[in-house]
């Protein structure tokens, strides 16, 4: 890593890369977003500040995961601690679909988000944060294994598993616009 070096354009470059997937992976931890986001601006301070450490790390990016991993590990441990168990998760609202100039396509927009998060919802929170972290962020099963702590086959059977609900949640969606559909053509 450059960053071992001292340049700090590779923290950067880092930082750009790795920033908003670390997000994603850390409210699969805890679901404040601002908490999230110190956390993992965090990591990159705790990265440039160990930087002639790094040179020993032969992979940078389940590193920089692990890191990410257990800080937000310890928060949650620290907010456990000093403000008791909180289950309330309704202060945190799910991330909008930006504003689009014509209404249709916001609402269209709007629907979709809401199907996909429906869908997503319906895996178990394991299998859905190793998903994630397989397709939404690329990591390989190797990788998501040494973050995670279980075996690549593990990591497989959670893919296929999630893989299993999205597939059962696409084929039910499938089949009520094909209701729907119906139900139109009856009635004109």
């Amino acid at each position: 890593m450059k960053v071992s070096e001292g340049q700090y354009a590779a923290l950067e470059v880092l930082f750009n890369k790795y920033y908003d997937p670390l997000c994603r992976f850390g409210l699969s931890y805890d679901q404040d977003i601002a908490i999230v986001e110190e956390k993992i601006s965090d990591v990159f301070i705790l990265l440039w500040n160990k930087r002639k450490e790094l040179k020993k790390i032969k992979k940078p990016k389940s590193y920089i995961y692990v890191i990410a991993k257990n800080s937000l590990k310890k928060q949650i441990k620290i907010h456990r601690l000093n403000h008791g168990f909180d289950e309330d998760n309704s202060k945190y609202a799910p991330f909008s679909p930006s504003k689009e100039e014509e209404m249709i396509d916001q609402e269209q927009k709007e629907i979709t988000t809401q199907l996909i998060q429906s869908i997503l919802k319906s895996i178990p929170p394991k299998s859905r944060r190793i998903f994630e972290l397989s397709r939404i962020d690329g990591l390989k099963y190797k990788e998501i294994s040494e973050i995670v702590e279980l075996s690549p086959r593990t990591i497989e059977n959670h893919i296929a598993l999630a893989m299993k609900y999205i597939h059962k949640g696409l084929n039910e969606l499938n089949q009520q616009e094909k209701n729907t559909s119906t139900k139109t053509k009856n009635h004109t």
